[in-house]
């Protein structure tokens, strides 16, 4: 029984690593289309220039005054919403919300700083002024709110629809449609739209307990203005356990952020969580390439190496002249993405 307690415990542990690179995935980069390497010195020129352009990003969508708006929002407990900002995704969700019981205008009372009901309405109402802009007025509209029960979220969203104002220009539309099949989601499609800034989210899981087997699609898009600043792909094979759960076999990635993609297959059921070598037994699974888009160049490749205490690994990329440096070393706003929550945090 110990045994087994220490076997479950290092595939926890190890599969934390794969969970953490799908997170970071987004903010990389990809193509099955190899062309000529670059040198070290270009190779990180090139990241310091992706690095940049994800700071500019984040910077200028957090100025705009739908998302200023929304943040402030979602700050504030007393605002009669399902959700609310936090650092940690998981406390996002509020538990026990009646849409039906919520409805009604609220306004935000600037003595008590709170929001107050001032009578029923068929929808959720929500006045108040703009951050930092006294007198002037936004609305939040929350014109639909359903939820479905799966195994691990007694309250999941499976239908959101929402519009914040400022004045009489519509800042931002939101939409959300989920299922949910064997008490597991089995699909979701996400849309935010701005003035200058759109996002939409994808995803659909196939195949069911019945059958043993089935994949998972995940698709991601940020545009601003007609120009595509991120496109992911995952594609994942999956195998059932009934009646709980399911494991990844195989996982497609083709990713693409600004000028940079990145590339490759994780032969995820192939790899042994409870190895002794677990990074070695993780780089023989795995091939992802970072690649610059303006001429093809391959900056290097993504590997897991030890770093620091024993039994700790990191993400690494090896450059084409066989050299590695940690990844967050290259793309220092990877570390900083909890730093950068807090910041929206306080608009």
């Amino acid at each position: 029984m110990q045994e087994q307690n220490k076997i479950h415990l290092l595939i926890k542990l190890k599969s934390r690593y794969f969970l953490s690179l799908v997170l970071a995935l987004p903010f990389l980069v990809l193509s099955c289309n190899r062309s000529h390497p670059v040198d070290k010195k270009e190779a990180v020129n090139n990241l310091k220039i992706l690095n940049a352009d994800i700071i500019s990003f984040i910077y200028t969508s957090s100025k705009q005054p739908g998302f200023k708006a929304l943040g402030f929002l979602l700050k504030q407990a007393s605002a009669p919403l399902p959700f609310r900002f936090d650092t940690t995704p998981s406390k996002g969700i509020k538990t026990n919300f009646s849409f039906a019981g919520s409805k009604g205008i609220y306004c935000w009372d600037t003595v008590n700083r709170m929001f107050l009901k001032k009578k029923d309405t068929s929808v959720i109402l929500i006045r108040f002024p703009m951050p930092g802009q006294p007198g002037s007025e936004c609305r939040f509209f929350l014109f639909e709110y359903e939820t479905g029960k799966t195994r691990t979220k007694p309250e999941f969203p499976v239908k959101i629809r929402a519009k914040l104002f400022t004045g009489d220009k519509e800042e931002l539309s939101i939409s959300h449609l989920a299922s949910i099949s064997e008490e597991m989601v089995s699909g979701i499609s996400t849309g935010l739209t701005s003035d200058s800034l759109e996002f939409k989210f994808t995803m659909n899981r196939e195949g069911s307990f019945a059958v043993k087997s089935g994949k998972l699609n995940y698709n991601l898009r940020f545009l601003q203005g007609r120009k595509e600043i991120l496109r992911s792909d995952l594609k994942l094979d999956i195998d059932y356990h009934p009646p709980l759960s399911y494991s990844i076999q195989y996982i497609r990635i083709e990713q693409k952020l600004f000028t940079t993609e990145l590339s490759g297959t994780i032969d995820y059921g192939s790899i042994n969580p409870t190895c002794n070598q677990y990074d070695k037994e993780f780089n023989k699974n795995t091939n992802l390439e970072i690649i610059n888009t303006n001429d093809r160049g391959v900056n290097g490749t993504i590997v897991l190496s030890p770093a620091g205490e024993e039994g700790r690994f990191d993400y690494f990329i090896r450059f084409t002249d066989g050299s590695e440096s940690r990844l967050t070393d290259q793309l220092p706003v990877l570390k900083k993405i909890p730093d950068y929550l807090k910041y929206l945090n306080s608009l």
